[in-house]
Order: structure tokens, then sequence, then C-alpha cells
């Protein structure tokens, strides 16, 4: 089940909207220990980058990863141990 999700975030990523990985970056992170999230957050960044470059932008989604894998640790561990 992890597997698929992630699979479905990367190809949402590259083929969906913005949105798809968000939910399965947050079920992801909601049920697992999910390292994914972070790279599925860099891979987004990575893609969507404006054409002004690396400088020029902002990697939101690699920060909104990190900021839902540490605040979903505590709602995981309590519910799901």
């Amino acid at each position: 089940m992890r597997i698929t999700i992630a699979l479905i975030g990367f190809c949402g990523a590259l083929i969906g909207h913005w949105w798809i990985p968000v939910i399965c970056m947050l079920v992801l992170a909601f049920r697992y220990r999910a390292w994914e999230i972070i790279l599925l957050g860099l891979s987004i960044d990575f893609m969507w980058e404006p054409a002004a470059g690396i400088a020029a932008s902002f990697p939101y989604f690699t920060i909104g990863a990190i900021v839902v894998v540490w605040a979903f640790e505590p709602i995981r561990s309590q519910f799901l141990s």
C-alpha cells in the first residue's frame, strides 16, 4: 500500500495537478514514517521550478513535506501504535 501511494504521488507530480502529490504526502505521513515524502517534495520542486533558475524559486513542497512529516509524528505515534 505504501509503495502504491508513493507511486501515485510521483506519477501525479509528473502528469497531474499539484494536489495529487499533496494528498499522497498527507496520507503517507499519517500512516507511515515515510522518508519518500521528502523525496516527493524535492522532485516536485525540481520539476516545477521556474525557468529563472534555482535562486529565483522557493522550495515550497520540500519545506511543506518536512513540516508534514514533523507535524504528523505525534498523531501517528498516538493513534497507530
